[in-house]
């Protein structure tokens, strides 16, 4: 996945208009050849959640923009609705004061239009819905989750959704019944965002509690939950109505103390089974694999396209002989609940019927059409929210040709898995605020394009880039976002050829980021994500923090500077069959290093910014304290695993600098002299002569590992100051200061 950052929180839905209460506004407006923008200012308050619409002339394509009070732009939309043209923003201030809202026409266009101004939110319900209720409600870590009831009567289709207004809040939705037993549930509501929907048809008349919360309780902030009833919602294929024979039951616990469950079967060739597992309470996100005899996988699923976290598997015995179904909870995470696991004997039909779930990710807003080239299927409309253009459409495909050629052929990738038409599926579509986002659709488990290992998880994948990358605050042109994106999405593909469960998160993004880096050459969007590492060097590195493995795909090319790019490949190779930090142990070893070296080497080589691309960040490292006294420096907290604390020494002189706290602490001396920067291991503590430098900085580098990718916890540290007659430390290594410029 790609995601695209922009200021405020905002979100543009489908669905039809906000309905007009006594505090909208209607503004008419008109963007003619002379007056090409049309403005309107509009004054809110911090908090108020409005929706701006617009509802322009037929044929009118309106381009919707507001800016805050100071003038900059905090949202932007183009199409919002399938089959219209209008545009739409959501939205929540975080301060008081005048905005304006912007209105332009696509491509040059003209038209008349009426700006919609509304409290609330709109969240694609039909003109049949009755809004039953809409809360705003504040997630934290005291109050991480909330409940609401519901009364349903027998039929109705019940629509509760999230929209989130603090970034990287990822809410999880559960349905319950008066019984207690979980009935639906959903994470991500599968439009690009972190946002849940749940659509249940309820089977009998009864009351209902909606159990809202967070996936892994680990995000926090506020939200808008709307619950309506709408008749006309499209219901979730339902597996109650599969047509099957039970033949075993299964009920389990999963917690802290119990996660894995296996389950032998001996079936007979041409036996195809159905396996059922389902969350019955908690926030259970469960994940079935089937085993043959010789130990490998044959199936596995995780969520079963029903828009729940349960998971179902459909196979067809090809020969008699033992197997063994295992139920797990999903890797990322401690979810936890009791569950129900149920076999069945169904038609072998259904094996294809499930497979059609997990096929069609991606649909499209109008008449689906198709352009080919040697290796992929580009599928694009011209028509609704997806709509984009003929050109445009040929132009992803030449760029997808191009990154295939540079990843596969010239660094030396494993060719991923192709569809059976021998080719790779890509979608032109509006990827709902990422840039593109990339779907395992079927495990295959074996690449048959690897023929020296046997791959366990391997995937074949469909993919999509955005149709026009509007409102995600890029200034690079729409051709070379879409250069950046194939290449970056077409590397998750290949990814998911070799791994498509690997423990360490982290290297998924870091990779794709990293490869934009080395295929797309000017068009690379890498560089934008580097500030968010860079504002907060302290944290740990794999945090499950938003955004972060998009930053540090700088590690890699550290690692790639010393040891040649191809150990990138090899990580992924060593994926294969390792996982979270063995994999990446596995790689560094034979080079002779470590986890916690390469990532001390690379704190430094931020501080120094000592790469090529260099001259594109928008930032330096963040200064954690100036030590300009010798009453040394006390830091309480926060340097996390594999994090960096930076320290600017501003004094005169020959120093000892002593370091005191955890023993996974250790003090580095990173000094500018000429075109160099010196990276100078000082242990717990040496000398630094300060008047032998242009520059001085000090790093404390805690070189503890995590326990596990993303399970990071912090500490704090004592630094003292006094003069020194000894001789100073001598530097380890160095990086070019070509691009240095000295940090805060």
């Amino acid at each position: 996945m790609r995601v695209g950052f922009v200021l405020g929180a905002f979100v543009c839905l489908a669905g039809s208009a906000v309905a007009q209460s006594v505090d909208d506004r209607v503004v008419a407006g008109e963007v003619t050849e002379q007056v090409a923008r049309s403005l309107t200012e509009i004054d809110l308050e911090a908090g108020q959640i409005v929706t701006l619409s617009t509802e322009p002339a037929a044929g009118f394509d309106t381009i919707l923009e507001l800016l805050g009070p100071d003038g900059r732009p905090v949202a932007e939309n183009d199409d919002r609705e399938q089959g219209d043209l209008s545009s739409q923003i959501i939205y929540m201030p975080e301060v008081s004061g005048r905005h304006t809202a912007i209105v332009t026409g696509y491509g040059g266009t003209t038209g008349t239009f009426d700006l919609v101004i509304a409290n609330g939110v709109e969240f694609g319900l039909s003109s049949e819905a009755v809004v039953l209720n809409d809360h705003v409600v504040t997630l934290e870590r005291a109050r991480a989750e909330v409940t609401f009831s519901a009364d349903l009567a027998a039929d109705d289709i019940l629509v509760v959704t999230t929209f989130a207004l603090s970034d990287s809040l990822d809410t999880v939705l559960t349905l319950v019944d008066a019984g207690g037993m979980i009935v639906a549930q959903n994470d991500d509501r599968g439009d690009g965002s972190l946002n849940s929907q749940l659509v249940f048809q309820a089977p009998a008349a009864g009351q209902y509690s909606v159990e809202l919360g967070t996936f892994d309780g680990s995000s926090y902030g506020d939200l808008v939950l709307s619950m309506a009833l709408d008749p006309l919602a499209e219901v979730p294929f339902d597996f109650d109505a599969v047509e099957r024979t039970p033949f075993a039951e299964y009920t389990g616990t999963i917690d802290g103390r119990e996660t894995e469950f296996d389950y032998p079967l001996e079936l007979a060739a041409g036996e195809t089974i159905l396996a059922l597992a389902e969350a019955i309470n908690g926030d259970l996100d469960t994940v079935l694999r089937l085993v043959g005899a010789d130990g490998n996988p044959v199936a596995l699923n995780d969520d079963r396209g029903d828009g729940s976290l349960n998971s179902a598997i459909a196979f067809t015995a090809p020969e008699a002989g033992p197997y063994t179904l295992e139920l797990r909870r999903y890797r990322s995470g401690e979810s936890s609940g009791d569950f129900v696991l149920e076999l069945s004997h169904v038609a072998p039909s259904f094996v294809d019927e499930l497979q059609e779930l997990l096929e069609n990710r991606v649909s499209l807003s109008g008449p689906e059409l198709t352009i080919e080239t040697p290796d992929f299927r580009v599928l694009y409309t011209l028509e609704g929210v997806d709509a984009s253009s003929t050109e445009y459409a040929q132009s992803v495909g030449e760029a997808l040709q191009a990154m295939l050629d540079s990843q596969v052929n010239q660094i030396g990738w494993a060719e991923p898995i192709r569809d059976d038409d021998g080719r790779y599926r890509a979608y032109v579509a509006d990827a709902d605020g990422s840039m593109g986002v990339t779907y395992p659709v079927q495990i295959v488990f074996d690449n048959a394009n690897t023929t020296d290992v046997h791959e366990t998880s391997a995937a074949r994948t469909v993919f999509v880039i955005d149709n026009d990358f509007v409102g995600m605050g890029k200034t690079a042109s729409v051709h070379s976002l879409m250069r950046a994106t194939a290449t970056h999405e077409f590397n998750h593909v290949i990814q998911f050829g070799y791994d498509s469960e690997e423990g360490l998160d982290w290297l998924y993004e870091a990779t794709a980021s990293w490869t934009e880096t080395t295929t797309v050459g000017s068009d690379q969007d890498a560089t934008d994500y580097v500030a968010t590492d860079f504002e907060t060097p302290e944290v740990c590195w794999t945090t499950s923090q938003d955004g972060y493995d998009y930053a540090q795909w700088t590690l890699l090319q550290s690692i790639a500077d010393v040891y040649g790019d191809g150990i990138v490949v090899e990580m992924w190779e060593n994926s294969v069959t390792r996982d979270g930090f063995e994999t990446m142990s596995a790689t560094l070893e034979p080079v002779g290093t470590t986890i916690s070296d390469v990532i001390q080497r690379w704190r430094a080589q931020n501080f120094a910014l000592a790469y090529d691309l260099a001259p594109s960040f928008t930032d330096t490292v963040h200064v954690h304290h100036t030590m300009d006294s010798e009453r040394g420096w006390m830091s309480k907290g926060g340097l996390e695993q594999l994090g960096a604390n930076y320290i600017v020494v501003e004094l005169d002189g020959r120093y000892e600098f002593a370091l005191s706290g955890d023993a996974g602490l250790e003090l580095l001396a990173l000094t500018h002299s000429g075109d160099e920067i010196q990276v100078v291991p000082l242990g717990r503590g040496g000398v630094v002569d300060t008047n032998a430098h242009e520059y001085v900085a000090l790093m404390v580098f805690n070189r503890t590992m995590p326990e596990a990718p993303g399970v990071c916890s912090d500490v704090g540290y004592s630094l003292d100051v006094s003069p020194a007659t000894g001789a100073a430390a001598a530097p380890d290594y160095s990086f070019s200061a070509e691009h240095f410029t000295p940090p805060g």
